[in-house]
């Protein structure tokens, strides 16, 4: 029965999440055929069962994803036993102590109870649970239809920005890191469907013709963003407050000033949090978060600079930060087939972004605050990877998320209008 279920519920799932794609009452844009949302769904659902069957078959090292799952199947058991206590450790608060003798049976069996970020993915695995008869490749679908919704989301707010709407869906549903790695159950598939939400939604509220609805989304997206990776929602906000008055004053002159200003004074702001603040630290939580990498070698781990002691030393960390998330996997660093097609890719990305910095109009970019946006997000994405991430395979991973804002950036439209009219549509 079990080989049965294993086989026929992620059947069942591709259908009616396929049923829902190819319907008329979701994905309506018109810039984008069904077609094309079909096989980018298809190529996501894909990618998520491989990347489980990757990491099952130790072809890939970690296995968080697996703890994801078993973690929220724990949390499932509960519910045949006592459903109180289900929804508690489902949608409750974690990470207290002392944990309540009720609660500890379930929580001393989980690996994520005392980290609520990863805990958040156990949360979203343990409310799947009831419905996918407990097979993996069921969660892992559920992921990708999350980030598919994500993406497809993100497509509608970049569509009537870009030269080239083919160009755009390429680089969302067609690059082969970006489908892959956002599309399984990992947290890159919660950041893509929490940013796409965030940024459309915002992009309707901004055009004065929003709904509840919209701001709750909108809301909600910031949430989970924070909950999965606090870091990126740090350097969102800065950029969403430029976006937001930047379309207040609709001033072409005072784009990058307003930019530089935010990111100044919410560096500031960080700064003093971290200064005042013995709870909430995000210069901490780097300084953890970089020596749990340096700390824990893998297969493909490179030497980096440690803590700088010396101005050399500071420039070399920059320089490390700079050039790492642009340029691994090396072939040096590789030791399968998989790392040196992403090695191979790599190159490719790197070359396409490097004719894209050179040949691209600089003044129609500085003016255009959705390229600002798309590109000043991206780089900085990839310099926090850079300072904190020593694993090759690990950056791959990491920098799905900052690639296709960095690529969008370069192709959107020249920025020659007011603002309003890159709200009308085609």
């Amino acid at each position: 029965m079990n080989a049965i279920q294993e086989f026929l519920a992620p059947i069942i799932f591709v259908a009616c999440l396929m049923l829902i794609i190819n319907s008329k009452w979701f994905f309506t844009s018109k810039s984008i055929s069904k077609k094309v949302l079909l096989v980018g769904f298809s190529l996501k659902a894909f990618s998520a069962i491989l990347f489980g069957f990757l990491y099952k078959s130790r072809i890939l090292a970690g296995g968080d994803t697996f703890m994801y799952f078993n973690d929220g199947n724990i949390i499932y058991n509960a519910l045949k036993e006592d459903p109180f206590v289900y929804f508690k450790l489902a949608i409750g608060t974690n990470d207290f102590t002392p944990v309540p003798p009720y609660l500890l049976p379930y929580t001393d069996a989980m690996h994520f109870w005392f980290d609520s970020s990863n805990y958040f993915l156990v949360r979203i695995n343990a409310i799947i649970r009831p419905f996918s008869f407990g097979v993996y490749n069921v969660h892992a679908l559920v992921f990708a239809f999350l980030s598919f919704i994500g993406t497809y989301t993100l497509y509608l707010f970049f569509e009537n920005k870009v030269y080239s709407k083919k160009i755009l869906q390429f680089i969302l549903f067609g690059i082969p890191s970006i489908v892959f790695w956002t599309s399984g159950v990992h947290k890159e598939a919660i950041v893509i469907f929490a940013l796409g939400i965030i940024l459309y939604n915002l992009d309707i509220i901004l055009q004065n013709s929003f709904r509840k609805r919209n701001l709750f989304f909108a809301l909600f997206g910031l949430i989970v963003l924070g909950y999965t990776r606090i870091y990126i929602l740090a350097f969102l906000l800065p950029f969403l407050a430029a976006i937001i008055i930047y379309n207040k004053y609709e001033s072409a002159r005072i784009s990058f000033k307003f930019f530089v200003l935010t990111i100044l004074v919410f560096g500031a702001a960080a700064f003093l949090v971290d200064i005042l603040s013995d709870q909430h630290s995000l210069m901490y939580e780097f300084l953890v978060r970089r020596e749990y990498f340096i700390n824990s070698p893998g297969n493909m781990t490179f030497q980096v600079e440690r803590i700088p002691h010396n101005f050399h030393g500071a420039l070399l960390l920059i320089w490390e930060a700079i050039i790492n998330p642009f340029i691994r996997p090396l072939p040096k660093d590789c030791n399968i087939f998989l790392a040196y097609l992403a090695s191979f890719e790599t190159f490719i990305l790197l070359l396409v972004i490097v004719i894209l910095a050179f040949t691209v109009n600089k003044k129609s970019i500085l003016n255009n605050p959705y390229a600002i946006f798309s590109i000043l997000f991206g780089l900085s994405i990839l310099f926090l990877i850079g300072l904190i991430v020593n694993n090759s395979g690990a950056i791959v991973r990491y920098r799905s998320i900052a690639i296709p804002f960095i690529l969008i950036g370069f192709c959107l439209k020249s920025r020659d209008m007011k603002i309003s009219s890159l709200f009308s549509k085609n």
